[in-house]
């Protein structure tokens, strides 16, 4: 081979990895939309879920933009059965049982057997947690899931506009629905908050 046709092939091999470099940037998915969201599904045995805030959007547990929203959709065979959403305290965590705290007053007046359960991570706002106004999804959380005495950390998957836009449209039906209410309740680990200063004191804010 000569010189022409060694440098004409190192050419060729160049583009075409150019071109696969191009491709996989193309098929990748957005990884920071991936790691807002998570689904996971129940059957007829309880389950729990832990939500751990890992400090993302800071630690100062005074500092309201430190906070994270778990946005809760809960369905049964496509249909919306409860919506709701959770805060959770820098380097804290709030666990919630999926009878006692998701399941637990059903929109449609009947416990499901089964089902999927959505969350979507925001970080909170001086206003509150909105399940029904998800606009800017952002990672802060992990979500782990005990099972039958077993324990593992949900995998965090793409989230689609599509998919955002009917999650709070659905949630908004609900609130609607149960007269200005959500049907999802946060157990207790995590202390309610409120930031102000009280004569250079600090208080933790009241989170409603």
């Amino acid at each position: 081979m000569g010189k022409e046709e060694v440098i004409f092939s190192m050419k060729k091999r160049f583009v075409f990895s150019g071109v696969c470099a191009a491709a996989m940037l193309l098929v990748a998915p957005n990884k920071g939309t991936a790691q807002s969201f998570t689904v996971d599904y129940f059957g007829a045995a309880d389950q729990t879920y832990d939500f751990v805030n890992y400090g993302f959007h800071g630690a100062d547990e005074f500092s309201f933009a430190s906070y994270e929203c778990a946005n809760i959709y809960v369905f049964h065979d496509q249909d919306p059965v409860a919506c709701g959403s959770c805060f959770v305290s820098p380097n804290g965590s709030r666990t919630v049982g999926l009878h006692a705290n998701l399941i637990a007053a059903p929109v449609t007046g009947v416990t499901p057997p089964n089902g999927v359960i959505k969350v979507v991570y925001t970080q909170y706002t001086t206003n509150f947690c909105d399940p029904m106004a998800v606009t800017a999804p952002s990672p802060g959380l992990k979500t782990f899931r005990t099972r039958g005495g077993v324990d593992v950390e949900l995998d965090e998957v793409p989230l689609s506009g599509a998919e955002l836009a009917h999650l709070n449209a659905v949630c908004s039906d609900i609130f609607d629905i149960l007269s200005g209410s959500f049907n999802i309740t946060c157990g207790s680990e995590d202390p309610p908050i409120s930031v102000h200063d009280n004569g250079g004191q600090k208080k933790k804010p009241v989170l409603k």
